[in-house]
C-alpha cells in the first residue's frame, strides 16, 4: 500500500494510555497519533487550528519515537495558542 496521506491512527486503550502519559510527560496540551494512509482524512491547515507543534530537546524526541513504535503512528505533541 502506497500511503499518499495521514489519518488519526486507531489506537488500542492500552496506546491511548501512552499518548495521554506523554501528554503529560511531555507538559503539552494535545499529542496527536497519526498514522499512514492512502487516502489521508487528516488536513494539515485545519488539523491544529489553534495550536502549534511543541519545540522538544533530544530526550523528549526520543521519547516519542519509543511511544511511536508501541502505538504503530507518528506523534506529534502541540500547545494551544494563546490569544
Amino acid at each position: 500500500m502506497s500511503a499518499d496521506g495521514w489519518t488519526f491512527a486507531d489506537l488500542e486503550p492500552e496506546q491511548l494510555a501512552l499518548v495521554n502519559e506523554a501528554e503529560r510527560t511531555l507538559d503539552t496540551d494535545v499529542v496527536m497519533a497519526f498514522a499512514p494512509s492512502r487516502w489521508g482524512t487528516v488536513d494539515p491547515d485545519t488539523i491544529a487550528d489553534g495550536m502549534h507543534p511543541v519545540e522538544l530537546e533530544t530526550s523528549q524526541i526520543e521519547y516519542l519515537q519509543g511511544l511511536e513504535r508501541k502505538v504503530g503512528g507518528v506523534l506529534v505533541a502541540y500547545r494551544r495558542d494563546v490569544d
